[in-house]
C-alpha cells in the first residue's frame, strides 16, 4: 500500500510541475519491416512504449528516433498505478542498398520511478537494433527480424512466483533467443539484473521466484534470431554475408561463432508489490478463462477486415474491475460484463484492418485487474496482416461503385463452386441469388452488413463474402472469404461523394424520431406526451420518464445526453435528471426495458419544491449505430464515441405540462378529517363567543374569591 500511495504522490507532484513538458520513458518495443521502391530499399522502423507519468507535449521515443508519425493513448485503467501514456510511431529510413542496419537512439529520460533512488535522477534510456537486411538464400526474401510485443505496465505481489513469456513474433522460421543487454554494446540504461528475476534465454520466458523486495524494475532485453541452417545474405551491392546454422550445444551463450541476423531490443518494468495470502491464480489474483485467446495466438485478417475477440477473466475472491489493452491505434474495447456473481467478467475488442497505418504483424497484449491492484498473467496474440488489394479484376468483369449499392459478379470457381445457400454476406440474413456460371450481388452501401470506414482520403464501403456452414468449424466455415469493397475521395466541396456520405449516413438511421411517454407505474400502458398536452400527477406519485426513438432500423441505440425537468417549455435550466450521459442519482432512477431504443427515468414528485405545480421535460437525445459490427452501439456516462460508432445529429425533444396536485401525507381521509375539523371549530367559537358575551363579569368575580378559572374569553 505504500508502494501506491507514494507512486500516486509522486505523479501528483511531477504532473504539477515540470512533467507538462518532460517525457518519463517506462519502456518500448520495436519493429521493423522493409519495402522496396523502384531502387531504393525503405526500411520502416515502428516503435511503441510507454510514458508514466503521461506527458502530452512530447514523445521522447519520437525524438530519439527522429520519428515522421506519433500518437499517443492515455490509459485509465487502475486506480493502482498513475495513469500511462501508450505512444506508437514510427519513421522511414531510406537505403541504396540492403546492408547492415544499426541504430542506437538514446533520449531524456528513464522515469524516476524506476530504479533505485540514488541513481542520477535524469538517465538517459537508450538502445541498440541492429538487423541484416540481405537477401537470404534459404527463402529468396529479405530478411525479417523478430519483434516483441509491448507489455503494459505489470505488477506482482511480493511473495508470488510469476512467469512472463514474451512471445515474440518470428517469421522467418529461426531461433529465437534472448539476453540482459549489455553496457558495453550501448544496449541498456540501468544494466541491472536482479537476482530474483531469471531469464531462460532459449524460451524467452522471464521468471520472478516470488522473493524481491519492493520497487519498481526495468527489463531491458534483447532479442537475436539465428538461423537453423547455414546461409548467405546477398546485399544489393554484391557483397554477402555468411550467418552459420545455430550451435544448439552453446545456445547459453553469446560467445558463439554464431552471428546473429538482427538484435531487437524490448525494455518494460514490472512493480513488484504487496504481499498477498494467497499467490494461486483465480483466488485473488485473477486468470484468465474461455474464450480468451491462447497466449501466442495468431489471428490471420485481410484489408478492411474487422478483427473481434472476447478476453475473460475470473478471481474468486477479488473483484475485476478493468482489462488492460496494449494494441494498435484505434483499437476499440468495449465495456465490461459479468456473470457469476460478478466473479467472471469479459470484455470485447475490435480492430479494423486498414483504417489505421500499421504494421503487417500487430501484437495486442492485455491483463485483468482486480479492485485491490492485482493482476493477472500478461497474455499476447498477434494479429497477421495481408494488407495487399484483392484484384478486383478476378472478381468478374464487372464491380461497380454506385451511389447506393455496389454491384458484383463473381465465378462460381472462385467461391469453390458452393451454392448460394452455403455463402453469405456480413449480415446472413441477405440473400445470394446468381445463375449457373456466376453470382450476382447487389450489395446496399447501408445494408447488408455493409461497414463505413474512412482514412485520410477516403470514405470505405467494404463487405465480404464468406462460405457458411453448421457442420463445419469457424476454421473451415471461413475457407471462402471474397473481400468487396468501393472507395469515394473525401471532399468537402459538395462533390456527388460527398453527398454519397451524408445521404449513406442518413440511410444508416432510417427516418427517425424521438418522443417523451409519461406514466405512473414502470411498464404500465404509457401516454405519448405532446408539446403542451397535460399529464396529471399527484405530489404522491412516483413519475416514470420514457425516452424513445422511433426507426425503421433495428440496429440503433439510444444516447440520451442530457434531460431536465423545468417549469418552462424547452427550457435548458432547471432541475437535472442526466448531465453529458451521467444520471443524477440523488434526483432520479433508471430502468432496464431491454429496449436499445428507449431510456426509461424515474423521480419522485414529493421531491420537488412544494411550489411546484408543473413541469415539462427537456432532453437531448441522439441515435447511435456500429459501423463495424451488428454488435449494439454503446454510449453511457464516462464513454466515449469511437471511430467505430456512427451518430445522428443531436436533437431536443420536449413534452408536458405534468400538472402536480397537491396532496398531504395524512391519507386519503385527510381533507374530510380537515373540512370536519374545520366546521366543527367554527361551531364551538361560535358557542364560546356566546358565552363571552353572558358571562362578561364572571372572570373579576371569579379572581376575586380565588378561583382556580383563570382564562378570560
Amino acid at each position: 500500500m505504500g508502494l501506491h500511495m507514494w507512486m500516486l504522490a509522486m505523479s501528483s507532484a511531477l504532473l504539477q510541475g515540470c512533467c507538462s513538458t518532460r517525457f518519463f520513458y517506462f519502456g518500448a518495443s520495436f519493429g521493423l519491416e522493409t519495402s522496396v521502391v523502384g531502387d531504393t530499399l525503405q526500411v520502416h522502423v515502428y516503435y511503441r512504449g510507454i510514458n508514466l507519468p503521461c506527458s502530452q507535449n512530447l514523445d521522447g521515443i519520437c525524438v530519439a528516433l527522429n520519428c515522421t508519425k506519433s500518437r499517443t493513448q492515455t490509459v485509465r485503467d487502475s486506480n493502482h498505478t498513475a495513469t500511462w501514456c501508450m505512444l506508437d510511431g514510427g519513421t522511414v529510413i531510406h537505403r541504396n542498398n540492403t546492408s547492415l542496419l544499426h541504430i542506437r537512439p538514446s533520449g531524456c529520460c528513464w522515469s524516476p520511478f524506476v530504479g533505485s533512488q540514488k541513481e542520477i535522477e535524469n538517465l538517459q534510456f537508450t538502445f541498440s537494433l541492429l538487423a541484416d537486411l540481405g537477401n537470404r538464400s534459404d527463402s529468396g526474401a529479405i530478411n525479417a527480424p523478430p519483434q516483441p510485443p509491448l507489455l503494459p505496465v505489470l505488477r506482482v505481489p511480493q511473495n508470488c512466483a510469476a512467469m512472463y513469456n514474451l512471445t515474440i513474433y518470428e517469421r522467418d522460421g529461426d531461433i529465437l533467443r534472448c539476453h540482459y543487454g549489455l553496457r558495453t554494446r550501448h544496449e541498456c540504461a540501468h544494466c541491472t539484473q536482479q537476482p530474483f528475476f531469471m531469464l531462460d534465454q532459449e524460451s524467452c520466458v522471464l521468471q520472478y521466484n516470488g522473493r524481491g523486495t519492493y520497487g519498481t524494475y526495468s527489463i531491458e532485453l534483447i532479442i537475436e534470431d539465428y538461423p537453423r541452417e547455414t546461409i548467405l545474405l546477398t546485399h544489393s551491392d554484391g557483397t554477402q554475408t555468411l550467418h552459420s546454422a545455430f550451435e544448439e550445444a552453446s545456445s547459453t551463450s553469446f560467445n558463439q561463432r554464431a552471428k546473429a541476423l538482427s538484435s531487437i531490443p524490448m525494455q518494460f518494468v514490472i512493480i513488484v508489490d504487496r504481499a498477498v495470502s494467497e499467490c494461486a491464480f483465480g483466488i485473488f489474483r485473477p486468470v484468465f478463462i474461455h474464450p480468451t485467446p491462447p497466449n501466442g495466438a495468431r489471428i490471420p485478417a485481410s484489408l478492411y477486415d474487422e478483427v473481434t475477440f472476447t478476453i475473460s477473466a475470473i478471481s474468486l475472491n477479488e473483484r475485476i474491475t478493468a482489462f488492460t489493452v496494449a494494441g494498435p491505434h484505434g483499437l476499440h474495447k468495449s465495456d465490461t460484463w459479468s456473470v457469476n456473481d460478478d466473479r467472471t467478467v469479459s470484455v470485447n475488442i475490435s480492430w479494423s484492418v486498414g483504417v489505421h497505418d500499421a504494421p503487417k504483424q500487430v501484437p495486442v497484449c492485455f491483463l485483468s485487474i482486480t479492485s485491490s491492484g492485482l493482476q493477472s498473467e500478461p497474455q499476447c496474440i498477434w494479429i497477421l496482416l495481408n494488407t495487399a488489394l484483392p484484384d478486383q479484376q478476378s472478381l468478374g468483369p464487372d464491380l461497380q461503385c454506385l451511389t447506393d449499392v455496389m454491384i458484383l459478379s463473381v465465378p462460381r470457381n472462385l467461391v469453390a463452386n458452393l451454392p448460394e445457400n452455403s455463402l453469405q454476406l456480413n449480415d446472413a440474413s441477405c440473400n445470394i441469388t446468381g445463375n449457373t456460371t456466376h453470382l450476382l450481388l447487389k450489395i446496399p452501401l447501408s445494408g447488408c452488413g455493409t461497414k463505413l470506414l474512412e482514412d485520410e482520403f477516403h470514405y470505405i464501403f467494404t463487405n465480404k463474402i464468406i462460405s457458411r456452414s453448421r457442420n463445419e468449424t469457424l476454421a473451415q466455415a471461413e475457407r471462402v472469404a471474397i473481400p468487396v469493397t468501393c472507395k469515394f475521395h473525401r471532399s468537402n466541396n459538395g462533390s456527388k461523394e460527398h453527398n454519397l456520405l451524408n445521404s449513406t449516413t442518413k440511410r444508416m438511421f432510417g427516418d427517425y424520431s424521438f418522443e417523451i411517454q409519461f406514466s405512473k407505474e414502470f411498464n404500465s400502458s404509457r401516454r405519448t406526451a405532446k408539446a403542451h398536452s397535460p399529464f396529471d400527477a399527484t405530489s404522491k406519485d412516483h413519475l416514470y420518464i420514457s425516452v424513445i426513438a422511433n426507426s425503421n432500423v433495428t440496429a440503433l441505440s439510444l444516447y440520451v445526453e442530457s434531460c431536465q425537468m423545468s417549469e418552462e417549455y424547452n427550457s435548458s435550466t432547471g432541475i437535472t435528471l442526466l448531465h453529458q450521459g451521467c444520471l443524477n442519482n440523488s434526483v432520479a432512477e433508471e430502468h432496464q426495458t431491454g429496449n436499445q431504443k428507449e431510456k426509461v427515468y424515474s423521480i419522485k414528485l414529493s421531491s420537488l419544491p412544494q411550489r411546484t405545480s408543473q413541469v415539462f421535460v427537456t432532453c437531448n437525445v441522439q441515435l447511435c449505430t456500429n459501423t463495424y459490427s451488428s454488435k449494439p452501439c454503446v454510449l453511457r456516462c464516462g464513454s466515449v464515441s469511437s471511430s467505430q460508432m456512427e451518430q445522428s445529429d443531436m436533437q431536443h425533444v420536449s413534452a408536458g405540462p405534468i400538472r402536480i396536485k397537491k396532496e398531504s401525507n395524512f391519507g386519503p381521509n385527510y381533507a374530510a378529517v380537515t373540512v370536519g375539523l374545520g366546521l366543527g371549530g367554527t361551531v364551538v367559537y361560535v358557542v364560546l363567543i356566546l358565552l363571552k358575551r353572558s358571562f362578561v363579569g364572571l372572570h373579576y368575580r371569579s379572581r376575586t374569591r380565588n378561583s382556580t378559572w383563570t382564562r378570560p374569553f
